[in-house]
């Protein structure tokens, strides 16, 4: 019986020799998919982490952008109020200290603002008087605005622009500042405009020719909100 058992147990150790051999390339297979399985969800959580930490940066760095643009044109604004305020400054200098012999009325200066309505521009033309020793002058002011539609030449009136009636007359002794809108015909583009006052009695003739973009002031709108940092 010992012996039949000797026989039994090399048999099945032989069995069992023969399994793992042959199994052995399957074995070795399953633990490597296991360690590549591993290896690939740990690379995807890294991968999740730097998405999100590049996604924290782009964000930041939005931020900064916007802030930066932001504070560019908070200064451009103030650099224009400053021109504007000195531009003004002057202006009423003309005025309280007249130092010209010169008679009649003086175009001294003209702006344009953008409205929120489209080809829509506000004007603003002032007219002095330079003399020291002044006198009452009326008139009428004579609008041009030339440019081209259509990829044609065209010159606008005052008439064209929508200017009724009667809206450049003037009348001063000091100074005089005349407002109003003008509307563009849509696709016009406008190149340069000009204000002249005809010659008549004591009063000169005098022209005022401008690029458009040299008198155009851009639409003051409010800044948007920055991003909020994440």
């Amino acid at each position: 019986m010992s012996r039949i058992v000797k026989v039994l147990v090399v048999l099945m150790v032989g069995v069992i020799i023969g399994y793992f051999v042959g199994n052995r390339q399957d074995l070795a297979q399953s633990s490597l998919l296991t360690v590549q399985q591993e290896t690939l969800e740990r690379q995807s959580k890294a991968i999740g982490l730097l998405k999100t930490d590049l996604g924290v940066k782009d964000t930041l760095l939005a931020t900064q952008k916007a802030a930066f643009e932001q504070l560019q044109q908070t200064l451009k604004d103030q650099e224009a109020q400053v021109q504007e305020q000195k531009r003004q400054l002057a202006f009423f200098e003309r005025i309280m200290r007249p130092t010209g012999e010169q008679v009649g009325v003086v175009i001294d200066n003209l702006t344009l603002q953008e409205t929120s309505v489209p080809g829509r521009y506000h004007y603003r033309l002032a007219l002095t008087q330079p003399a020291k020793k002044r006198e009452l002058f009326r008139g009428q002011i004579q609008i041009k605005v030339e440019g081209s539609l259509a990829d044609k030449p065209k010159t606008l009136s005052g008439r064209d622009l929508g200017m009724k009636v009667g809206e450049g007359r003037y009348a001063l002794r000091y100074f005089q500042l005349l407002e109003g809108n003008w509307q563009l015909p849509a696709g016009f583009i406008p190149d340069r405009v000009s204000v002249t006052i005809a010659k008549e009695g004591r009063q000169p003739a005098q022209e005022l020719l401008a690029e458009w973009s040299e008198v155009l002031k851009p639409l003051v709108t409010q800044p948007a909100p920055l991003p909020a940092a994440q």
